[in-house]
């Protein structure tokens, strides 16, 4: 966290002595869409856009591997001037799946209204930069998935059931970007702590509030801070209560909360013909106290008192990354000036009392990070080619590494 901090405040330093460039890199991915649907020719009110992937890796073990395909089609459709529905269907390894289906209502230029399954506004990643045509590498940022946990917890840079509302306050020649949402709320499974913002259904009565605001300091967009919090109960109803010391504990009322910290930077330099940019997301998940079973051959730390079969952990995670970018778009070189070099910093701390979490050779938890190098070569504002060495170090020590390259096209 305090990596990330430094970032941000050396970007912040920076900026009075540098010129800026205008940027889309504030907008979502619905603002994205409307701009499509009004560039779109004629009274054309349906609009098929997209991206298309290919890709492979190499490492150690696996030597070289086609790992990765996918096709994520999006399909627009313009009701009326106030009224459009935008949906993606994603297909990653060729399992089909709907990532989001909205309805959106413009109330103003500065309210609108959108109701289904949305990207979740939390961050900045997930409705931003996620987007394959949009991301320079050809991997995403750490997260905490089934390469570091038995699976259960999900990052917000997925999909949510619910409603929102969103839009822009101008100040000025600054601007304030908002949205504030409810949804289903996450589920926590009772036996280890693992929570799961996947809520097509809700396990309980209770809904998830929350919201993210950005600021953009500039007239020109080439800044964005950005601030989100989410807050819901995640007990199922249905899961059984447990005693403590002849006290009787309520897995239905356990509440998980999430807050995130997000900066984009776009800046060109006219000195050294180059633009360069600075990226980055801190996120932390917090689970209200709760008791879980004591696995066979795990040693806790904190059990229940007078019951060696329960046991207590903090359980936050935390998870941040720190990416910074460079590309002589400004020489006049055809080929050099498409050619963007990169680097990302990720992190990621489990609970490092969960039975799940990683342990170094002592049986103490600690942090995941990797670094990623990363060159990508654009064909166009949509396509190019990226490549990356990836650079994994586990909480015991171990490391692994990964060649990575992928070619996408937007279309």
């Amino acid at each position: 966290m305090k990596s990330l901090f430094k970032l941000f405040m050396l970007a912040l330093f920076l900026m009075p002595a540098m010129t800026f460039v205008s940027s889309a890199q504030d907008s979502t991915q619905t603002e994205v869409n409307k701009k499509n649907l009004s560039a779109a020719s004629g009274k054309t009110k349906m609009l098929l856009t997209g991206a298309g992937w290919f890709g492979f890796a190499y490492d150690k073990d696996a030597k070289l591997n086609f790992n990765s395909y996918g096709f994520a089609p999006v399909f627009l459709w313009k009701i009326s001037d106030k009224l459009f529905f935008e949906s993606e269907i994603e297909a990653p390894q060729g399992e089909f799946e709907l990532e989001f289906a909205k309805l959106n209502y413009a109330v103003n230029n500065y309210i609108s209204i959108g109701a289904g399954r949305m990207l979740t506004p939390f961050g900045a990643y997930g409705e931003k930069w996620e987007p394959a045509f949009i991301e320079r590498f050809p991997n995403n940022p750490i997260i905490p998935d089934e390469d570091f946990l038995p699976g259960g917890t999900h990052l917000n840079w997925g999909a949510i059931m619910g409603m929102d509302v969103r839009g822009r306050v101008p100040l000025g020649n600054s601007r304030l970007s908002y949205v504030v949402f409810v949804s289903n709320g996450p589920s926590l499974d009772n036996s280890n702590g693992l929570i799961d913002y996947e809520n097509l259904d809700d396990n309980n009565s209770n809904k998830q509030v929350g919201g993210r605001i950005g600021l953009l300091p500039f007239s020109n967009s080439c800044l964005e801070l950005g601030f989100s919090y989410e807050k819901g109960i995640a007990g199922n109803p249905e899961d059984s209560v447990y005693q403590i010391n002849s006290e009787w504990k309520d897995y239905s009322k356990v509440g998980a909360s999430a807050m995130a910290i997000d900066l984009n930077f776009v800046k060109s330099i006219p000195k050294i013909k180059s633009i360069i940019g600075v990226k980055g997301q801190f996120s932390s998940y917090m689970v209200d106290d709760a008791y879980y079973s004591v696995p066979d051959g795990f040693t806790a730390t904190n059990y229940a008192p007078g019951d060696s079969t329960l046991y207590t952990f903090n359980n936050t995670l935390q998870n941040y990354y720190a990416q910074f970018s460079f590309r002589p778009a400004l020489i006049k070189n055809k080929c050099l000036k498409n050619v963007e070099l990169l680097f990302r910093y990720n992190s990621l701390t489990e609970p490092k009392d969960a039975a799940w979490s990683e342990k170094d050779n002592n049986g103490a938890g600690g942090v995941v990070t990797r670094m990623d190098i990363g060159l990508c070569y654009w064909l166009n504002w949509r396509t190019g080619l990226r490549f990356a060495y990836e650079n994994t170090t586990h909480v015991n020590g171990e490391q692994s590494s990964e060649l990575l390259a992928r070619f996408v096209m937007g279309f």
